[in-house]
């Protein structure tokens, strides 16, 4: 009877455990992660009675967790998946709506911006319209703001997602290592509490929402995840261990986010990261919001300069020239947000072009121009003022080799602003000359050139104009018949100066008073002339107008003295002409203890200062040497003021030769030996109110015959010519060649719109160019009449035909200052909205419209994805439910049959009492 009762006990035991699994499972049927629990029954040993085995029921011998490794995997991949395509729609779908909605995208303020233009254009001088278009042009910068603000705003709000979703992982891999911090508790999985391990499974299925994980567990049921390609890479939770995960964020590219494992510790980059909600929108930044950020700065930054390349070229109603309309952020995202209009007085609008083209009334071909400016011109040698320092001296000077193959050197470009210029060139050699050209073949300064220099000096490389022609018409000419009237002087010329003077009374320096200028003589200085000459010829130059006579040697040589007083001795009036000869030596190139030997002029030998050992120990002591022999050498020597020591002539041989002994070399006084020639310094004295400068021109003389007398031949220009110069060396050899100049480089095309020009057709095929203020011919070219578009270009000035000229017929160009009422500058702008200045030969309209369709393309096919992965989500969720999920009707059918069971079982233990109660009724 104790063998039933322990039978039944049994049975209602496990029945009971059965049942309150299964209500178990019914009450969680809605929870989330919950995994359906099945209770699994054994029977109990046997025991033996007698020689019978009787069974002795039934026990509980574990509670089931029904769980499939492979559906929880592959749920969790296609919620990473799924989830991944959530932020590009929602959020690709907020850009479209902004860029591409009529109220807020650009294309109707676009459009609105060239429309006003266009009816700018139809009326140039009316105020009203002026108005209107400057504030539809402040409209399309506010509209350009107002999109930068917006993806700003979207910006942002990514920005705190995407921090949201980080700190969300954060707090699940904490999570993840308390549950795995439970489970060490248990040696293995099967041991676990089912309930711990949904918790476990319902964290990883939530952090897959944010990114792709790979999973490893341990036998006791703990995991590790990692966020990397492998489960070995980017580990964020490593048993009871976790690590934190951290953001940078790119100020240079605010659409950028790098992701940094352990960022307070070993810190990691994490580059890999794939899938989830984090993934997408970082896939969405970098996409859509980077690309439409970028197209929008793009779209800003050339249509600002593409308008104010236009608008600064015209003129506005004041006369004035145009100014920037918009301004923009050179650099930086968001350009486009500090777009703006410059300016609010609406007759600052730049409606007329800053050229104009004047059809002569009598003109009788009926041909209408048209004029643009295209360009200044950029070919030829480099700017004077890069290739030259702006100093006369030698000492500046660069050296140039023409040769005998190409005698021909192009050395600078003389910039239009420059005044006042001087080219020097120096220790020129025989058939050396220095020439001076406009760009139209005009030469101003030099010497006349055959046709077989003109083919190499013309060309386009060295800065000419294509169609130029040679002419020498204004070729060292002075006066009213002058190139554009300013004064060309050709030789070596010196001007009279000016020295500042200071009332010095008071012997504090700081109350010194300055006082008026005092005219200074003109002065021409030579350089040591040529040694070893024995005459000047006659005829060579002119010296202020006069022919210079010929210039004898007084001994075997010429000195410099007596080419001073060859010069002296034409008699020209105011005129004075000395010469002397002074060394000057750094005392620390002076070697005391090395021999010396000099001589003066065309003495017979040299006189010994110092031979070996010189026993010289102080330059005093070298001064004293020479001196002493001064009487025979005809050199003596002083201390200068600037510390130098000073050899120079002795009385009665003053401007003679220096000769130092090769004999004795090296030399005391560490310079090369030889003969050092004699310098000519020609002054004119100052008549009141009268110019009075120093012109050494050449009469039959050339640059090399004026190198003998130590003169550099120079073109001199007073005044501008407006215009660009070319500045070559023919002949070959070697020489200096140095600048000196006033002013600084101006606009070119400012420049030209202070000086009209006339083109007059001289015959069908040829044209002449005059500047209007000075009647000069700038330019003679051919025409070409059979063009289809007869055009032809002059110093960045474009002018076009409708058909070609005829004879006779003049044009007129000027720089437009009376043209408030002209149009053609918003014409241009308006031409702007055509033309293919984007990326890919589109237009401005054309380029928004494609970027707002790519973002569309790129939201449609994130939709298209996210409805795909949803039924691959689904099916995942099917297959998991199918092992996982709790069934009503199975659990139903469970119920009942426990159910029955549990009753059969106490059924058998009410038996059982009744027996036992019989048992003790027997008496």
């Amino acid at each position: 009877m104790t063998d039933l009762v322990s039978v039944a006990s049994n049975a209602v035991q496990s029945y009971q455990r059965a049942l309150g699994t299964v209500s178990n499972n019914i009450a969680n049927v809605s929870t989330d992660g919950y995994s359906r629990q099945e209770v699994v029954l054994a029977a109990n040993p046997v025991a033996k009675v007698g020689t019978v085995y009787l069974g002795t029921g039934v026990t509980v011998d574990t509670v089931k967790r029904q769980y499939d490794t492979f559906a929880e995997s592959n749920l969790r991949n296609s919620n990473s998946e799924l989830l991944s395509q959530e932020p590009m729609v929602n959020y690709a779908n907020r850009v479209i709506d902004i860029m591409g909605s009529t109220s807020m995208g650009l294309s109707g303020a676009l459009d609105q911006f060239f429309n006003a233009a266009r009816d700018l254009s139809s009326d140039p001088a009316s105020t009203v319209m002026r108005g209107s278009f400057l504030r539809d042009s402040q409209n399309l910068a506010a509209r350009f703001g107002e999109l930068s603000s917006q993806l700003d705003l979207v910006q942002q709000e990514t920005d705190e997602a995407l921090k949201g979703y980080v700190n969300s992982m954060n707090t699940i891999f904490k999570q993840l290592a308390a549950v795995n911090v439970q489970m060490t508790k248990q040696k293995s999985a099967a041991m676990q509490p089912a309930d711990l391990l949904d918790q476990r499974d319902v964290l990883l299925k939530d952090l897959s929402s944010y990114a792709h994980i790979n999973t490893g567990f341990a036998e006791n049921g703990a995991v590790t995840v990692s966020l990397g390609p492998s489960l070995t890479r980017d580990v964020a939770v490593d048993g009871v261990k976790f690590f934190m995960l951290g953001t940078n964020f790119n100020s240079a590219a605010p659409e950028k986010v790098s992701l940094v494992l352990d960022p307070y510790g070993n810190a990691t980059p994490l580059t890999g990261l794939t899938g989830g909600k984090l993934a997408g929108i970082m896939s969405f930044r970098e996409q859509v919001l980077g690309s439409s950020r970028s197209s929008l700065d793009t779209l800003a930054n050339n249509l600002v300069k593409q308008v104010n390349t236009i608008h600064s070229s015209g003129i506005d109603a004041y006369g004035n020239n145009g100014t920037n309309l918009f301004s923009i952020a050179s650099v930086g995202v968001g350009a486009a947000g500090t777009m703006q209009v410059n300016f609010d007085d609406a007759l600052k609008v730049s409606a007329a072009a800053q050229f104009r083209v004047i059809e002569a009334p009598n003109n009788t071909s009926g041909t209408d121009a048209a004029i643009l400016y295209v360009g200044d011109p950029t070919t030829g040698p480099p700017s004077i003022v890069t290739a030259l320092a702006n100093n006369p001296s030698a000492a500046a000077a660069i050296t140039v080799k023409p040769t005998t193959t190409r005698p021909v050197a192009a050395i600078a470009t003389i910039p239009n602003g420059l005044s006042n210029i001087s080219v020097l060139m120096g220790e020129a050699d025989p058939g050396q000359q220095l020439q001076i050209f406009t760009r139209d073949g005009r030469q101003l300064a030099g010497t006349s050139v055959d046709a077989a220099t003109q083919s190499l000096i013309m060309t386009s490389a060295n800065g000419f104009a294509s169609n130029a022609t040679y002419s020498s018409e204004y070729l060292n000419v002075n006066g009213l018949d002058s190139y554009k009237d300013i004064q060309v002087f050709y030789g070596a010329k010196a001007k009279t100066g000016t020295v500042l003077q200071a009332d010095s009374t008071e012997t504090d320096p700081t109350k010194h008073t300055t006082l008026a200028k005092v005219a200074v003589p003109a002065t021409l200085q030579s350089d040591r002339i040529q040694t070893g000459l024995t005459s000047i010829a006659a005829g060579l130059f002119k010296l202020n107008g006069t022919v210079l006579a010929g210039i004898s040697a007084s001994g075997a040589v010429l000195q410099a003295s007596d080419i001073a007083a060859g010069i002296q001795a034409n008699g020209i009036a105011d005129i004075t002409a000395t010469a002397k000869n002074e060394i000057r030596i750094p005392v620390s190139q002076l070697k005391l203890d090395l021999p010396l030997s000099l001589k003066s002029g065309t003495a017979a030998s040299f006189t010994v200062i110092k031979a070996v050992p010189t026993g010289l120990t102080s330059v005093q002591g070298l001064i004293t040497a020479i001196n002493a022999q001064s009487a025979t050498s005809g050199v003596q020597s002083y201390l200068g003021d600037d510390g130098s020591l000073v050899l120079t002539n002795t009385a009665g041989n003053t401007g003679k030769d220096i000769a130092i002994d090769a004999a004795a070399t090296p030399n005391a006084l560490g310079i090369k030996a030889g003969n050092y020639g004699g310098t000519i310094s020609i002054t004119r004295a100052l008549i009141a109110g009268t110019d009075t400068p120093i012109e050494l021109g050449f009469a039959n003389g050339a640059p090399a015959d004026l190198a003998k007398m130590g003169f550099k031949t120079g073109a001199y220009f007073s005044g501008t010519p407006n215009e660009d110069l070319l500045v070559f060396v023919t002949g070959p050899g070697e020489a200096k060649v140095s600048t000196g100049y006033s002013g600084t480089p101006v606009s070119a095309k400012q420049g030209l719109r202070s000086q009209p020009l006339q083109v007059r057709f001289d015959s069908p095929t040829r044209f002449t160019i005059l500047d209007v203020n000075t009647n000069t011919k700038v330019a003679e070219r051919s025409f070409d009449p059979n063009y289809l578009e007869p055009a032809f270009t002059y110093q960045g000035i474009q002018i076009s035909f409708s058909t070609a000229p005829k004879a006779g017929d003049i044009f007129t160009i000027d720089g437009n200052k009376d043209g408030t009422g002209n149009n053609e500058n918003m014409l241009k702008l308006i031409d702007l909205e055509s033309e293919p200045v984007m990326g890919g030969g589109k237009t401005f309209a054309a380029s928004y419209i494609d970027n707002v369709n790519d973002m569309g393309n790129i939201a449609r096919q994130a939709a298209i994805s996210q409805s795909a992965l949803k039924v691959v989500y689904e099916q995942a969720v099917t297959a998991r439910d199918q092992v996982s999920g709790v069934s009503l009707d199975e659990e139903a059918a469970d119920l009942v049959r426990y159910q029955q069971a549990y009753q059969a079982a106490a059924k058998i233990l009410q038996v059982a009492s009744q027996l036992f109660d019989s048992v003790l009724q027997i008496r």
